[in-house]
């Protein structure tokens, strides 16, 4: 059968290489300050985020353009808007125009991004789906490390030549053109049957937790890594600039992490949420305690490795239970949460720690790991319920 063949696995994951590519010229924007004197930098600045103004918005459409059209031709039509709106920018210097194209860049993302999750569950199941969503994440991770790196080399022959680091989406098209066929219809096993409309609104309960979950998942995920330079400089270590590095490792924790998603998933199964919580708000607390530079990158590390099973497993249960007609929706409000966190983060962080007094990086990491605490105990406390309810 054609999706036990490692091509067309590659294809479907190929597809994540790209889902957080927004951030790929970060590297630009000092030389952008430069050749834009008149600009504000919140405006240069905003080159970056932009894209996730659209990206929300057609996250949330794109099942709705994948009833009217088809799966694999939302991906094709969201890929080719993305190539359209990343490589422009090399042709033009206009500044407005310039937006323009990132806001445009940021609808193909959002078109594709939810398919990148749903379509793995559209085709596979069990402890294969689980392992590819664990891929999916992994490769979303090498997917920004690669093209951060690539945009950088590139930054080397004029700023405008970074966004040629998007004609990856060009042999991305070609996979899916080629080895991704429309799913079916249905499958057996796919299909959840419920037998009365009261079992379907518990369903839909369960797929908002998750969506909340995810949430406030990747608002503490955020946190620590926007204060991991002022970790750094606190403790007076930010010589070499050190923070850089260690997030480019905790970048490779959660690669690693992806991979092993499966395995992990098979051995803990349900237990694996909770203890990924309780394990993280463990390692930010080290982090805040720690004054030694080796032992915070090993303590950040090892929360990025730990950290990254969560959104897998949340990724992977909003499969499982959602019904194959709310399944591309489900995954697109999953990505719409993480990236509304991303956005949010400094301002609810921040925010909460001038409410009750606290301004340091270390104080409000240790504020984000006591949340982490306190998800790890509600889950824990919720998996004891639901083991009773099942024996009784």
């Amino acid at each position: 059968m054609k999706k036990n063949k490692p091509i067309f696995k590659l294809s479907l994951l190929s597809m994540s290489l790209l889902t957080g590519s927004a951030t790929a010229i970060t590297g630009i924007l000092p030389v952008l300050k430069s050749s834009y004197p008149n600009v504000p930098q919140s405006l240069i600045e905003s080159l970056v985020t932009l894209p996730s103004l659209t990206i929300l918005i057609f996250t949330l459409l794109s099942s709705f353009v994948a009833k009217k059209i088809g799966n694999k031709q939302t991906v094709q039509l969201g890929l080719m808007i993305a190539l359209v709106g990343g490589v422009t920018p090399f042709f033009i210097t206009n500044f407005t125009a310039l937006l323009i194209m990132r806001l445009v860049f940021g609808v193909g993302i959002g078109l594709f991004t939810p398919l990148a999750i749903s379509l793995i569950s559209m085709f596979f199941e069990g402890d294969e789906r689980a392992n590819l969503l664990g891929y999916q994440l992994g490769t979303m991770a090498l997917g920004n490390a690669l093209l951060i790196f690539f945009s950088g080399m590139l930054l080397k022959h004029g700023w405008n030549v970074s966004f040629l680091v998007y004609l990856l989406i060009i042999p991305v098209y070609l996979f899916v053109t080629f080895n991704i066929p429309e799913p079916p219809v249905s499958q057996d096993g796919f299909l959840i049957k419920t037998e009365s409309s009261k079992t379907s609104i518990k369903l839909n309960k369960e797929i908002l937790f998750l969506i909340v979950l995810c949430f406030f998942t990747f608002l503490i995920i955020w946190i620590v890594q926007l204060k991991m330079p002022l970790i750094f400089a606190e403790r007076g270590l930010n010589k070499n600039n050190p923070a850089s590095l260690v997030l480019s490792l905790m970048n490779v924790g959660g690669l690693v992490a992806g991979l092993l998603f499966g395995r992990a998933f098979v051995l803990f199964r349900h237990k694996l949420l909770p203890l990924g919580y309780l394990l993280a708000g463990m390692s930010i607390l080290f982090i805040s305690l720690s004054r030694s530079g080796i032992m915070i990158a090993f303590w950040a590390i090892f929360f990025n490795f730990i950290y990254s099973f969560t959104g897998p497993y949340i990724i992977l249960k909003v499969n499982q239970i959602s019904p194959r007609s709310l399944l591309t929706l489900s995954t697109a409000l999953i990505s719409v949460s993480m990236t509304l966190s991303q956005l949010v983060t400094p301002f609810f962080w921040n925010g909460l720690g001038a409410l009750i007094g606290i301004d340091s990086a270390s104080m409000i990491i240790r504020l984000a790991g006591g949340f982490a605490f306190i998800i790890g105990g509600i889950l824990s406390l919720r998996l004891i319920q639901l083991k009773r309810v099942k024996n009784d």
